[in-house]
Order: C-alpha cells, then sequence, then structure tokens
C-alpha cells in the first residue's frame, strides 16, 4: 500500500513535551511544573473577557490594532505599527523561522534553550546549532564563535528557561554589535517582567539599536494568561511586514485580546505578581541550598536545584508526585540531575520544601 510521507525534516523533528498533569491523583494537586502565575489572571483581564465572551460571533479585527496600541502605551514603544501579535510566543518563532531559515541554512541557539527552537529550525529544514554555555549561562564569546555564513537566526532566551540564567544588557549589546548583519537576533523576554521594568525597556531599546533585532513576549507568564495563547514581539519596519505576509489574519482570539489589553494595564496586579516571585525565589533558593541542592541564582519565575545525580533527581521527582506535587523533569534540556521548580503560592512553596527536606533526609 502506498504511503503518504512527511518531508524529510520534519519525520526528524520531535514534538515538544510539555509539563503536563499529574494523572490518577486525588485531592488537590500543587502545580508548580509550567511557570505558570499563582494568582492566575488579573481580576481586571476576567471581567474583560465576561464582556468579550457576549461578542464571539464577531471576528476580531484583523490588524489588532486596539491591542497593539495598548501594548505600545504600556511598554513605551512609539511605533504601534512595529508590533505584531501572536497565539502565543511559539508562533512567531514558528513565523520567523519560516521567513527567514529553510534547507541549508543554520539556527543558533544555546546549550539548555528553550526547545521550541530546535523544534523550529528542524520543523523549517533548517540545520539546529547549540552553543556551549558556561555555568548554564550563555556567553557572547562562545555564541559569536559559533556563527557561520550559514547562520540565519539566533533565538536568545533572557532570562533562559530552564536554567533561569541571563545575560546582562551590556554583554546583549555587545553581542548584538558584533553579530554579522545576515543573522536574525531575537531576544525572547518570556520573562522579563520577573526582573524589572529597567530591563523590560532595556531589551525594548534593543530593536531600535540594530536593524537585525526583534523581542518577543509573552502574556502566559506573568500575566497568568497561558490558556488563552497570547504573545507579542517588537521588530523593525522591514522585519514586521515580512512577517506580517504569512500571519494569520484571525492568528488571535477575541477573548484573548481583551484579557491582554486589561492585564498589561494592570500595574498593581503586576506589581504584586512581580514582588511576591522575588520573595519567593530568593527564599526556596535559599532553603534548597541549605538542603545541599544546589540551586543557581534564578531571575525568572522558577529554581532549579541540584540533585547530584540522574538517579536521586528522578526518585525526587517520583516522590513530590507521591504527594500530589508536580514539578518538572529537564532532563530532555541535557539537565538530567536538576528539577525545575516553579515559585507558586506561599503555601505551595512552603509544602514543596517541606517535602523536600522529607526526601533528602531519607534519601
Amino acid at each position: 500500500m502506498t504511503r503518504i510521507l512527511p518531508l524529510p525534516h520534519i519525520a526528524l523533528t520531535k514534538p515538544y513535551v510539555p509539563g503536563g498533569k499529574l494523572k490518577g491523583s486525588t485531592g488537590h494537586v500543587i502545580m508548580l511544573a509550567s511557570n505558570e502565575n499563582p494568582f492566575g489572571p488579573s481580576p481586571k483581564a476576567v471581567e474583560a473577557m465576561k464582556a468579550a465572551a457576549e461578542e464571539v460571533h464577531i471576528y476580531p479585527d484583523p490588524e489588532y490594532g486596539a491591542l497593539r496600541e495598548t501594548i505600545a502605551k504600556a511598554t513605551g514603544i512609539a511605533d504601534a505599527s512595529r508590533i505584531v501579535v501572536s497565539s502565543g510566543s511559539d508562533e512567531i518563532i514558528h513565523l520567523l523561522t519560516q521567513c527567514y531559515a529553510g534547507p541549508g541554512d543554520e539556527i543558533l541557539f544555546t546549550e539548555h534553550a528553550f526547545s521550541m527552537y530546535r523544534v523550529s529550525a528542524l520543523s523549517h529544514g533548517a540545520e539546529p546549532v547549540t552553543v556551549p554555555e558556561t555555568d548554564l549561562t550563555a556567553g557572547a564569546n562562545a555564541i559569536l564563535g559559533a556563527v557561520t555564513d550559514k547562520t540565519r537566526i539566533l533565538f536568545l532566551a533572557n532570562p533562559n528557561n530552564p536554567t533561569g540564567t541571563m545575560m546582562t544588557v551590556e554583554e546583549l549589546e555587545r553581542l548584538q554589535d558584533s553579530l554579522p548583519p545576515h543573522v536574525l537576533f531575537v531576544v525572547d523576554g518570556a520573562y522579563a517582567e520577573y526582573v524589572s521594568p529597567d530591563y523590560e525597556a532595556q531589551i525594548r531599546d534593543l530593536v531600535d539599536r540594530r536593524v537585525n533585532t526583534v523581542m518577543m513576549r509573552t502574556f502566559s507568564k506573568i500575566h497568568g494568561l497561558a490558556a488563552l495563547r497570547l504573545g507579542w514581539a517588537y521588530m523593525p519596519e522591514e522585519i514586521m511586514q515580512t512577517f506580517q505576509r504569512i500571519r494569520g489574519p484571525f492568528n488571535v482570539n477575541g477573548l484573548a485580546v481583551a484579557a491582554g489589553m486589561a492585564s498589561i494595564q494592570d500595574t498593581e496586579f503586576l506589581t504584586k505578581s512581580r514582588e511576591h516571585n522575588a520573595e519567593w525565589r530568593a527564599r526556596m533558593t535559599e532553603a534548597l541550598n541549605a538542603m545541599g541542592l544546589p540551586t543557581p541564582p534564578s531571575h525568572a519565575n522558577f529554581v532549579l536545584p541540584d540533585f547530584g545525580a540522574a538517579e536521586r533527581a528522578n526518585a525526587a521527582n517520583e516522590f513530590l508526585k507521591a504527594r500530589n506535587i508536580l514539578v518538572r523533569a529537564v532532563g530532555g534540556y541535557g539537565l538530567p540531575t536538576r528539577l525545575r521548580i516553579s515559585v507558586g503560592s506561599a503555601e505551595d512553596n512552603e509544602t514543596v520544601l517541606a517535602t523536600l527536606r522529607e526526601f533528602t533526609a531519607s534519601h
């Protein structure tokens, strides 16, 4: 029987494996696997969605003018026309790859980078190139040393997922200035809000320094709108026009538009989320280190303790699961001895720390 076969590069592509859910559990499950906001969405975003629900029979504005203008005003971007919106930032990764890379091209990302960069490269026939990190952190010299004439895109999450580490703005600028003009530099700021408002402005300004730079952002993390799949990017005019040629006309749903507009204006909610995360990220890091689980400083909304051996990390993961606590194993990111633990509510954080103390006392 004749088979319908995929293109060779699609056959080589492995699907992204998300954090998932805890199957077969009863009672309350502590979900610390997917870097979600423990407060949920902004109450103002919930009210906006309720109001928008009465108009879901109407297509949204295909240009998303009001959303783009609201994002621009909230983030200090002068030209809203250079903002694009998307069904999650994953769509931006795929569309930029579709626009600028294909068979015979190379896409760079660092050793422990977000796995969607590799998925997107392979699914478009490009060659993924992994750059080594030092102490779980990307470095400008290593990245520049991997650039070739075939390099088309550099994806750099800063802070990075799943390590939580980041390059300084000065290092980003040096990297940006040293990249050859044929390389598209994509700064993924999914966790930028957890650093500081100043940092958000600094990576925004990178886009205006060079015509080869794009900044990506998401509403899935600090905004607590993960289920709505809403992302955005700020990019130079020429790249924006290219991107818009292949973006679907209604790629963002109306509920996401309403919620995103309300959330990005709710500075009180965002400040509360940032401050809670900073407090508990520090407390969790200190507690894990005290348990003998080396945990590097994180700039995102998760921590990454080291259990010393893959077998011990797996045992800890199962120990947590048996107590209805779900964290993220990161062996697929080349970190088999570590677990990524999202910063949750105060109660959930205390519970996971107490459970890990119990584990380390017996293992």
